[in-house]
């Protein structure tokens, strides 16, 4: 079966993407390499039974019949709560990984930034990294780079912070490729080879097609992980699940600006059978 578009390996274990990381990388010179870590699924994940993948396929049905109750809500912000779970790290050999790269390294994820009951989004984020013993704020000498070139949603835009790239939800006119061309374009600076590590099929094609667009001297590596398909060590009933994710659909409902002409399909955020 043909790999998806974008992806040049699927790899479940962080040890057999060092190792891929280490092979991509070889022929160039490291400064002109860049890799980006998702965050979630990838680097971190919530540590709460209704947001484990095998859960969720199990209520899938559930999961659906609640979503069809907010047709309008941008489910950015309905998962933006998961952020205030506690977050467990996927694959603790993403350590060693990221200490044996020696090319720029930073991480990217689709939250949306601004303000998020009384705290920025970007600092939120970038405190659960700290708290899990990540760091990326080294890579650039930017602290913050605020990208007003890309579409403004929500009152906000698309944020590089402390080696974190988010890209403001993701609704067609900003994805993840657009932004990281954004931020390359502002910096002035053209990586010979870009490399992605994304659990997100649709990240990776979207990557592969902007890079192409904005820089086709650009080589693109993208890695779909796996690594969060089969953690599930407790499994949730069929009412708690239920309330959980009613409970997360309604706080977000209540928020300003929860409503958008167009919403992320479930199976995006968890890659749920077609």
């Amino acid at each position: 079966m043909p790999l998806p578009s974008g992806v040049q390996v699927i790899l479940s274990r962080m040890k057999e993407v060092g190792t891929y990381l280490q092979q991509q990388i070889a022929p160039y010179d490291p400064q002109q390499v860049l890799c980006l870590f998702d965050i979630d699924m990838t680097l971190l994940q919530p540590d709460h039974p209704a947001t484990y993948l095998p859960n969720v396929r199990q209520h899938e049905d559930l999961y659906h019949a609640i979503q069809k109750q907010y047709p309008e809500q941008d489910v950015s912000l309905t998962f933006a709560f998961n952020f205030l779970l506690p977050q467990r790290v996927v694959d603790p050999d993403v350590y060693d990984v990221l200490q044996n790269l020696s090319v720029k390294t930073i991480s990217l994820t689709a939250t949306l930034t601004g303000d998020f009951l009384g705290t920025r989004m970007e600092v939120r984020r970038y405190e659960h990294l700290k708290e899990n013993n990540f760091s990326f704020e080294n890579t650039f000498p930017q602290s913050e780079i605020i990208l007003y070139q890309c579409p403004c949603y929500r009152g906000n835009y698309p944020v590089f912070y402390k080696g974190i790239l988010l890209s403001n939800s993701e609704r067609g006119n900003t994805t993840k490729g657009t932004v990281l061309c954004a931020f390359l374009q502002t910096i002035g600076w053209t990586p010979q080879c870009v490399l992605l590590v994304d659990d997100r099929v649709k990240n990776h094609a979207d990557m592969e097609e902007a890079l192409q667009t904005t820089f086709p001297q650009t080589r693109y590596v993208g890695i779909e992980f796996t690594g969060a398909e089969n953690y599930c060590p407790q499994p949730i009933s069929a009412a708690d699940f239920q309330a959980f994710w009613s409970h997360r659909f309604e706080q977000a409902n209540r928020l300003p600006y929860s409503h958008t002409q167009k919403t992320i399909d479930s199976e995006d955020w968890f890659k749920l059978p077609q």
